[in-house]
Parts: C-alpha cells; structure tokens; sequence
C-alpha cells in the first residue's frame, strides 16, 4: 500500500533529523539533541554555525514552554544567537507562543515527500552528472570548507556539470527507506534550463536503485514547481522563527 500523506512526512521528519547528524558527524564540536518535543542541532565553528543550526519542533509539544527553555538553553550555553525554530504552518497554537516569546518569522519552506514509484521521468538528454569529492561539491554554491570532517560514503553528493563547469549540486541522504534530498543549489547562469528538475530526478531514480520507499525534502518557493514536476506532492510548510522582533 503507497503511503499517505501523515506517513511521508513523519519519514520525512525523521530522514531530516538525521541528515543533520550526518551533517554534525563531519563538523568538531556539533551534534544534535533529541528531547521530548524537539530535536536541537548545534554547530558552533565556522562557516557551519551561520547556516546549520536550527531545532525542530514535533507537532504539539506536550510542555512547549519547557522545550523552547532547553532549545534556548542549549545555544546560548555555547554562545550561539543565530538559530531558528522550525514549526508547521499546521501548528498556529505553536507558532502564536513563538511569536509571544519574541520570536519573529524568518522564512519558510514547503515541505515534500513522494512514494518513490510515483517518480516522473524527465529528459536527461544531456545532463552530465559525477559524485566529486566533498570539496568540489560545497564549491558549486560557495561554502568551502562546510563540515569538513563529514564522511562522504554515509550520503550521496552529486554535482551536474555543463560545458565541464559545476553548476547545480544535491545531497541525497537516506534513512529507514526514504531518501532525503538537501542542499540542493544551482549557480544562477544555469538557472531556468531544466537543471535542478533533471538533477532530482537522477538522484530520485538512483535511490529507488538503492532500495528506497520514499523520497522527501524542504523546497523554496522558487522551487516547488521543480520538484512537483518530478513526482513530489504537498505537505504543507514548515515555518522558520527567529529570535527577535520585526
């Protein structure tokens, strides 16, 4: 039986908790916390605590004021102000008490998950792709140097390739059947050509090689037309908070 909505995106929750262990297993010093209610990733050298800390918040915290102390325990611990707070557009209780503990929104992406035999065939006439090393990989969209201890054999790092050139990357990280799909970027000269689309669908079809049930991943506005093109569907967005006031 192809998995419903709730299933896909308690997987996806999941694969995305521990996709930022993987990330944190690479990167002195960071880790991530799992505590009623949240799961905490922290990374505290640079350049990876400017992107990669951020906490999740499970839908319906039993004590949501207990949780957010120990989220905002655990970074100041270690000097840590920039963070965010993930919740789920579902969750307006959650995000009002966010808001009337001085948090304001960031951003948000919409969260995606597809059963992997829903995977649409895409033209990849063309499309070069290689798994470079860790280096090459986090140059395509300019953050050398991230998580420079990370194992790459625990994921799969491709980069598309046009005229020789790197010009669109993805991770691809799977977990208990579902393949995760992260730190997608495509240079901006390469934009709007089809890349990013033939790309997922590449990294789709090769997990499906690997056995995987389900795909799923966080989009940007810019790029949920790319992935619904490929075969993921809506499961709402997940909301970003922030400390501080508009």
């Amino acid at each position: 039986m192809s998995p419903g909505d709730a299933e896909l995106f308690d997987r996806s929750v999941a694969t995305l908790v521990e996709s930022w262990a993987y990330l944190a297993s690479g990167s002195p010093g960071a880790g991530v916390t799992r505590i009623d209610g949240a799961a905490i990733a922290v990374f505290v050298r640079r350049p990876d605590r400017d992107f990669l800390n951020n906490a999740v918040l499970t839908r319906r915290p039993a004590d949501l004021a207990r949780t957010m102390a120990t989220i905002e325990a655990t970074y100041a611990r270690l000097e840590i102000e920039r963070f965010a707070v993930w919740t789920h557009e579902s969750e307006v209780g959650t995000a009002a008490a966010l808001r009337d503990r001085g948090y304001r929104l960031d951003t948000s992406t919409r969260t995606m998950a597809m059963p992997i035999d829903a995977l649409v065939e895409v033209d990849r006439t063309g499309l070069d792709v290689t798994e470079p090393g860790l280096e090459e990989f986090w140059a395509v969209d300019g953050l050398p140097g991230l998580v420079p201890a990370l194992d790459p054999s625990a994921g799969h790092f491709y980069v598309a390739r046009l005229d020789g050139e790197g010009v669109a990357m993805l991770m691809a990280f799977d977990h208990a059947g579902d393949c995760g799909i992260y730190m997608v970027g495509t240079v901006e000269a390469a934009r709007r050509r089809g890349v990013a689309t033939a790309l997922s669908a590449y990294a789709v079809g090769a997990a499906r090689e690997r056995g995987c049930l389900t795909a799923s991943l966080q989009a940007t506005a810019m790029a949920e037309g790319v992935y619904t093109g490929v075969g993921f569907r809506d499961l709402g967005r997940w909301q970003e908070y922030v400390p501080g006031s508009d």
